[in-house]
Order: C-alpha cells, then structure tokens, then sequence
C-alpha cells in the first residue's frame, strides 16, 4: 500500500493482534482531535467513537489531564482540561462491552468518567461478535440503562421520543 504500517511495531500478522490493537487508534484520533484544537475550532462537533470499547478512556483522561497542567502552553487553544471536552464533544459505543470476570470493575471503569452522557448502545449486527440489547444490559449498571440504551443517542442525533401504542 501506500500508508505505512498501522502500529509502531509494524503489521499484525494474526487476528487477536489486530482486534487487540485497535484501541490504539482509537487513542491517538482522541489525542490529536483534543490537542491540535478540532473542537476549539468547531465548537459545535460532536464526535463518536464506535467499536472501541471503553476500558481505555479513564487512564487516557486521567495523562491528558495531568500532562494538560504540566504543557499547557504548547497548546494555547486549548483551555480548559481535555477530560471536559472530551465529555462535551466524544461519545462512545457499548461494543464490544468489557466483561470482566468481576462485574463490579465495569461498574468502577463506567464511573471513571462520564459514562452517562458520552455511551450509546451499538450492537455492530450482522458481524459475529456483535452484541444484542438484552447482552449489554445485563453488563449495566441499572442507573445507567437508560441512558445508555436510548437516551444519549436520542440526545445526539435530536430522534423524537417514542411513541408507545
């Protein structure tokens, strides 16, 4: 091809590499749309993140924000802790949800930022390792099923509420 490898250690050569690895991108998309100022220039962006996971986002919040405080001045545009645009401008999707041996961990992840307004349901039907509704809601926590399930997404994409009946 003409792009160079996808990781820093070159191309996967085998399928749990690939699908293990992709919260790489993930990453760096987030890092560069905060840092090189995307939403200070769009302030109306909004930014969704499918297929990622969730896991990942707590720690990354937690080094942006702490190397935020040490280099602010490099990146003048941005003025305020990127954990808060992060939490006005991306959204993320529930596949493939984390299922920990322990479901209390999922619960701590989900706390660990503002899983209530950025986590929208996706279910990435037809592929094999999707996830049904009725999966993902077993994974939840109750206080958070509803808005997870529907209502940042309605939110989002301004759907009217349903009409039931």
């Amino acid at each position: 091809g003409v792009s160079g490898s996808p990781t820093a250690a070159g191309y996967p050569t085998s399928y749990i590499e690939w699908h293990t690895g992709l919260v790489g991108s993930y990453i760096a998309h987030l890092v560069s749309l905060v840092t090189e100022g995307v939403f200070a220039k769009f302030p109306s962006l909004k930014f969704v993140l499918i297929e990622g996971g969730v896991s990942w986002l707590p720690g990354l919040l937690w080094r942006l924000d702490k190397n935020w405080k040490a280099l602010r001045q490099t990146v003048p545009w941005l003025d305020r802790l990127p954990s808060e645009v992060v939490a006005e401008h991306i959204y993320l999707t529930t596949q493939p949800i984390e299922e920990p041996e322990n479901r209390e961990h999922l619960r701590q992840i989900l706390g660990m930022f503002p899983a209530a307004s950025m986590l929208m349901f996706s279910t990435d039907f037809p592929h094999w390792d999707g996830d049904t509704p009725e999966f993902v809601a077993r994974w939840l926590p109750r206080d958070l099923l509803t808005s997870v399930m529907s209502e940042t997404a309605r939110e989002l994409y301004a759907l009217p509420e349903a009409q039931v009946g």
